[in-house]
C-alpha cells in the first residue's frame, strides 16, 4: 500500500517535520543532505504497519483495531483524525428513565466512520436490572423533535465496559456506524440510552459554527468515500 505524506492528519505531519528539520542546522549542506536520506527512510517507514501500530497506541493505548481487513495506518489516520466533545459542551448529556435510572454521556468521540458515545448509566434495581446498553441508538432529527418518541435510527455494532453490573452501572463506550456530513447541517443528533423509556439526549446541533469550532472539515475531506448513511428521520412512538 502506497501511503502519501499529504494524506496524513495535520497533527502528525507536524510531529514528523519537526523531528526532521527542527534541530538548528549548522552545515547547510551536510544538514540537507542529511534530511533528504531522512525523507528516503520515513518513505520505508510509511510502508511498515509496526510503526502506524505504535504511533496509534501512543495516541490512545486502549485503541483496538476494529477489523482485520483495516491496516494500521488507516486506522492511525482515523485516531489522529478524532475529534473529542467532552460531557460539559454537550447540548444535554443525560438520557433518562426515572430518578432512580439514568444514563450521563462523560463525553462524544467523532471518528470518520463512527460516532463512539462515552456512558456512565445507573440503576437501583427499584425496576429490576438495567436496560441491555446494546439497545441504544442514536438519530439525526429535526431540531422540533419530541423528547420522548422512539427514533428508528442506528444501534451500536462495538462496545467496551470498564463496570459492566446489570444490577447498578455500566460504564464504557458504544460505537455507532455513522460519519457526519455536510448533509447533517440543520439537524440535531440524538442519543437514546436502552430499548425503550429512556428521553432523547439532544447530544448536538450540526451547523457550520458547529463544524467549525470541532475543525471537522477535514474528515469531510478526506473520507468522502464512506458507504451512504441509512435514513435516520422516520419516527415511531415509545
Amino acid at each position: 500500500m502506497e501511503t502519501s505524506i499529504l494524506d496524513l492528519p495535520n497533527e502528525l505531519i507536524e510531529m514528523i517535520i519537526f523531528y526532521i528539520i527542527g534541530q538548528p542546522w549548522k552545515d547547510d549542506v551536510h544538514d540537507f543532505l542529511s534530511v533528504t536520506s531522512t525523507c528516503r527512510d520515513f518513505r520505508r517507514f510509511t510502508q511498515d504497519e509496526r510503526y502506524w501500530r505504535i504511533m496509534a497506541l501512543r495516541r490512545d493505548p486502549t485503541c483496538e483495531q476494529s477489523s482485520d481487513t483495516i491496516k494500521w495506518s488507516d486506522y492511525c489516520k482515523e485516531i489522529f483524525h478524532q475529534r473529542t466533545i467532552p460531557s460539559d459542551q454537550l447540548r444535554e448529556n443525560i438520557s433518562r428513565y426515572n430518578d432512580n435510572y439514568f444514563c450521563t454521556i462523560e463525553k462524544v468521540s467523532i471518528w470518520p466512520s463512527k460516532i463512539r458515545v462515552h456512558i456512565d448509566e445507573r440503576g437501583d434495581y427499584s425496576l429490576g436490572t438495567i436496560q441491555d446498553p446494546a439497545q441504544s441508538i442514536i438519530a439525526l432529527v429535526d431540531t422540533n423533535f419530541s423528547t420522548f418518541n422512539r427514533p428508528i435510527g442506528i444501534r451500536t455494532n462495538h462496545s467496551r465496559f470498564s463496570i459492566t453490573d446489570e444490577r447498578s452501572e455500566y460504564v464504557g463506550y458504544l460505537d455507532f456506524p455513522y460519519n457526519i456530513s455536510l448533509n447533517a447541517i440543520g439537524k440535531n443528533l440524538i442519543f437514546q440510552y436502552g430499548i425503550s423509556g429512556y428521553t432523547n439526549t439532544i447530544l448536538f446541533h450540526i451547523d457550520r459554527t458547529f463544524i467549525r469550532k470541532y475543525n471537522l472539515v477535514p474528515l469531510f475531506k478526506k473520507f468522502k468515500k464512506v458507504p451512504r448513511q441509512p435514513i435516520l428521520l422516520r419516527t415511531k412512538s415509545v
